[in-house]
């Protein structure tokens, strides 16, 4: 669908953008994991500090390689831009997670993978058209 919507190029991009995706759901699921079982925080917190982690590795790799952005312009802005896309797609993460944890009872972890795939969507289509416009 996504593809129709954009064409071939997007395609590509969102391709690239799901895979650095991947690597991002890995290193947000070992750090959850790792808050979680190790030091005992809050699931929900747990997650919202793996999301600070892993957004700035996002933010590079999708600069550079899913968008193939120059790093080096407007940094700020840019980033301050993709902080604000990820933090929304962050939000609605949050509350799946939630959702599917508290109301439905999988466990944490499970439930954290089923977000990540309902919030990628977002992510990409509001990075598509604000930050790498």
């Amino acid at each position: 669908m996504i593809m129709r919507i954009f064409g071939h190029r997007v395609s590509k991009e969102f391709l690239k953008f799901a895979i650095v995706g991947a690597v991002n759901t890995l290193i947000h699921l070992f750090v959850l994991y790792l808050l979680v079982e190790f030091f005992d925080i809050w699931y929900i917190l747990a997650s919202f500090f793996a999301y600070l982690f892993a957004v700035t590795n996002s933010f590079v790799f999708n600069t550079m390689w899913t968008f193939r952005a120059d790093i080096k312009h407007r940094p700020v802005v840019r980033y301050s831009k993709f902080f604000i896309v990820s933090s929304v797609a962050a939000l609605a993460n949050l509350f799946f997670l939630y959702l599917f944890t508290e109301c439905i009872g999988l466990w944490y972890m499970f439930s954290q993978i089923i977000a990540i795939a309902l919030t990628l969507i977002i992510n990409f289509i509001g990075n598509k058209l604000w930050t790498y416009k």
